[in-house]
């Protein structure tokens, strides 16, 4: 089954309710639910479709072919285009809104104003978790760029906050070590620094970002004695 995921504005959402449950059940992707209530659109306590996908998690399912962009839908008020949609089969109707599946992905995560080899370091990343069984969900309240759960979100609790690291080019900040490490044990949790284990060749498309060419190697830090 696959997942039908409209990009708008450059942001990935997912309307269809049993989407969102396939996501959860069958892929292991949470998101993150962004519909608010009409009456009180600045409430943020009740939250709900449409799930809005990270470009991580969107690769993901791509990788997988497990997602299908579709053309949102764009009311039309001419005559004529209401009298053609009449006559117009569901086979066609159903080619018509979707669009060539590589052009949207190119776009889409064009618009993500993300440098590719970073969103690459990123992707191999997210994939190594999710390979091992994991859930990821964006780690910006603990200081990370995702935190891992070993299930269902809803049944636990996360257990590493994943920071990611150019080990070829960026430096390793002794005290921003010291801080990640302090932080994560102090709530329980375990600070995952993640990079490639071999620097590979610059990414210059979307679909490139996809070709896994080297490994991810994970150091895991815990403060002894703290927390």
């Amino acid at each position: 089954m696959t997942i039908k995921v409209s990009v708008i504005g450059g942001t990935a959402l997912v309307f269809d309710p049993c989407d969102c449950a396939v996501l959860r059940k069958e892929h292991g992707i949470a998101g993150v639910l962004s519909g608010t209530l009409p009456s009180a659109p600045q409430q943020s306590l009740l939250l709900g479709i449409p799930l809005r996908l990270c470009v991580e998690e969107v690769l993901y399912l791509y990788e997988r072919e497990a997602v299908e962009f579709v053309s949102p839908l764009v009311p039309d008020t001419s005559a004529k285009s209401r009298d053609d949609s009449f006559f117009q089969t569901p086979d066609a109707a159903e080619s018509a809104a979707l669009p060539d599946q590589e052009h949207v992905l190119a776009q889409y995560v064009s618009g993500q104003r993300r440098d590719l080899d970073e969103l690459y370091r990123t992707y191999c990343i997210f994939k190594t978790v999710k390979e091992n069984g994991h859930f990821t969900l964006p780690g910006l309240r603990f200081g990370g760029k995702f935190v891992s759960y070993p299930g269902d979100p809803l049944l636990y609790h996360s257990h590493f906050i994943i920071n990611t690291k150019d080990f070829y080019s960026d430096r390793l900040d002794l005290a921003q070590l010291v801080k990640g490490g302090r932080l994560a044990t102090g709530t329980k949790k375990t600070w995952l620094l993640a990079g490639e284990k071999g620097p590979g060749p610059r990414k210059k498309t979307a679909l490139q970002v996809l070709n896994r060419e080297t490994r991810t190697v994970c150091f895991s830090v815990e403060w002894a004695g703290f927390g």
